[in-house]
């Protein structure tokens, strides 16, 4: 597979099927290849439960808080979640 072009219709049915260690490549390039906010939340989702990658969850919410500053809804909702608190969710 040619991780320069893949695409997050890729990205996702690797993850819908628990290919994690695949889909956390293909969602690590997707990042670095487009900054897209769905894919940085779909890669916070890996490090925060260590799926195909070692767990992180200091990592998962930094990557969730640069998404959410881009707009995605389900890393501000999962930031939300883990921090409880909207001053900690979205400032810096």
């Amino acid at each position: 597979m040619d991780l320069d072009n893949v695409t997050m219709e890729q990205a996702v049915e690797a993850f819908e099927v628990d290919d994690h260690t695949l889909s956390f490549k293909l969602f690590e390039q997707l990042v670095k290849n487009t900054r897209d906010p769905e894919a940085m939340f779909f890669l916070g989702r890996h490090y925060v439960d260590g799926l195909g990658t070692i767990k992180d969850e200091d990592k998962a919410l930094s990557i969730w808080k640069r998404a959410g500053k881009k707009g995605s809804v389900d890393a501000q909702y999962a930031l939300l979640e883990r921090v409880q608190t909207t001053s900690q969710c979205c400032k810096g």
